[in-house]
């Protein structure tokens, strides 16, 4: 049975669309930055990546067309039959494979299996503290020595989000929870995005992303931490 969380992404990929990462196609640009980033240290992704909480397979979809192993693991049924519906029949250059799976269980991978994880915007859906430490042990446990993590995920001053904090009964816990959805969010500092993965892994680069987006049909300033991990 779905968590409560889960019927609210259903009903967000299925109704309300209220984010435009729900479903905007184009790949996002934390996963921009790695690829770019490994690029530049002449490293290429040799092996499987782990999308967690791949949505509607926007990250997923363009890195199996360029040749990728990909695993894409999400919570919603909704997504996922949306991602389906995007592939169609389409041959891909490499393999895409999808699982539903709630982030807040162990990884249902094995053990220094993934050259790369993916974890955009989906950390921040695991509000209760223990459970999101386990989760970072688990993406310690699924990487390969000297693979990569990127994790993109919302800071306590994102302008969408941050506002809600005032008023929050999670203020002190840094959990909102959105009146436009019904779906909590785990808002970051540094320190605590560094507290779930750091160890077994190691940060080897931080930096907030600031950009404009959409989301409930306005305009916003929008603040993300984005950090790259190795195993």
């Amino acid at each position: 049975m779905l968590s409560d969380q889960g019927l609210a992404w259903d009903r967000e990929y299925g109704e309300i669309r209220a984010y435009t990462t729900s479903y905007r196609a184009d790949i996002d640009r934390g996963v921009r930055f790695l690829l770019g980033y490994l690029a530049a240290r002449g490293e290429t992704i040799e092996g499987p990546i782990v999308d967690c909480g791949c949505g509607m397979g926007r990250n997923a979809i363009p890195l199996a067309r360029s040749g990728h192993e990909v695993i894409g693991l999400e919570h919603s049924a909704v997504a996922l039959g949306r991602l389906q519906e995007s592939l169609g029949e389409e041959t891909l250059a490499g393999t895409l494979t999808t699982q539903q799976h709630d982030l807040n269980e162990p990884l249902p991978i094995g053990d220094d299996f993934a050259a790369v994880v993916l974890d955009i915007t989906a950390v921040d859906n695991l509000v209760d503290a223990e459970l999101r430490r386990g989760y970072g042990r688990e993406i310690g446990r699924i990487l390969r020595p000297g693979g990569v993590a990127v994790v993109v995920t919302f800071a306590r001053n994102d302008g969408y989000y941050g506002p809600w904090l005032k008023g929050s009964p999670w203020r002190e816990q840094g959990v909102v929870e959105d009146p436009n959805t019904g779906i909590r969010n785990q808002l970051f500092t540094v320190a605590e995005l560094d507290a779930v993965f750091v160890p077994p892994l190691v940060r080897e680069v931080g930096s907030t992303l600031v950009f404009i987006d959409d989301a409930a049909g306005a305009a916003w300033t929008r603040r993300f931490l984005m950090h790259i991990y190795r195993g």
